[in-house]
């Protein structure tokens, strides 16, 4: 493979990479930001949810994107019913991060 991680965050210059990031990644912080402000934030277990919330919230994001990187690896030899078989399945974990890496949500170089 050419990458060393096949998800998110390998390609920092690549715009539709780093607009998938940020759109995990917001969505992460804000299921942590709501599950503390909902419990006594200065508890370890209030924290402890808080953070399995970003978890469960940003992995299958993660999931999604690692197989969109898979099935665009001209290494593995895929064939194309291959390809479009990760990317369905993909697609089914977390569409908008498929979305934002084949740039449907815009090009990534003018975010906010």
């Amino acid at each position: 493979m050419t990458h060393f991680l096949p998800m998110l965050g390998d390609r920092r210059t690549d715009p539709l990479d780093n607009l998938a990031y940020q759109g995990l990644a917001q969505r992460a912080v804000d299921a942590f930001e709501i599950a503390l402000h909902y419990q006594d934030a200065c508890t370890a277990e209030a924290r402890q949810e808080a953070l399995h919330n970003a978890l469960t919230t940003a992995a299958p994001g993660l999931v999604a994107a690692a197989l969109v990187r898979l099935a665009d690896d001209p290494g593995l030899g895929l064939t194309i019913e291959q390809r479009e078989y990760l990317t369905d399945i993909a697609t089914g974990l977390d569409l908008d991060t498929v979305e934002d890496l084949f740039g449907a949500n815009g090009d990534g170089i003018h975010t906010s």
